[in-house]
């Protein structure tokens, strides 16, 4: 009985082996034809840093991006603050400010140098933040405070574009 079933399981060993090779050999044999295919209607952009940088200017070796700060999706419920408060920034920079993430003047207040001076080279105005001192005002601001600026801003004695 022993010698039956080790008969069966060599024939069984031998098939598998069998099969093995002429699988390999079949599939070694096998070639689909690929189709190469000519895309007539392709393009070529020309990419370098200048470009890159234009596109998005958070690729300026100026401007690394683990100093970008924090910045936010859409303005708190509350809606947005009044960036034109804040001696340096007109409706212009506002406008840009919004559209980096950049709503309210808390956000500006946890800024470090570092941050500030990411900003000025994302926007390409060197020096504002840090000059017209943003932070510090936005500090003031923040607490619902007025600053001198910001007041006559309000008063409508400094008409900010």
């Amino acid at each position: 009985m022993f010698e039956v079933a080790s008969l069966i399981v060599t024939n069984l060993f031998i098939a598998l082996i069998i099969g093995f090779i002429l699988g390999y050999i079949v599939a070694k044999s096998y070639n689909p034809a690929i189709k190469t295919v000519k895309n007539d209607d392709s393009f070529q952009i020309k990419i370098d840093a200048k470009n890159i940088a234009a596109i998005n200017p958070i690729f300026k070796r100026s401007s690394p991006l683990h100093f970008k700060p924090l910045v936010l999706s859409f303005p708190r419920p509350t809606g947005k603050d009044n960036l034109k408060k804040i001696k340096g920034i007109n409706s212009k920079i506002e406008a840009d400010l919004n559209n980096l993430g950049i709503y309210h003047f808390d956000q500006i207040a946890k800024w470090s140098n570092k941050n500030a001076e990411w900003v000025e080279a994302y926007l390409v105005i060197p020096g504002c933040a840090k000059n017209n001192q943003w932070i510090d005002q936005a500090k003031i601001l923040q607490t619902g405070s007025e600053t001198i600026y910001s007041q006559k801003v309000m008063d409508g004695e400094i008409e900010v574009d």
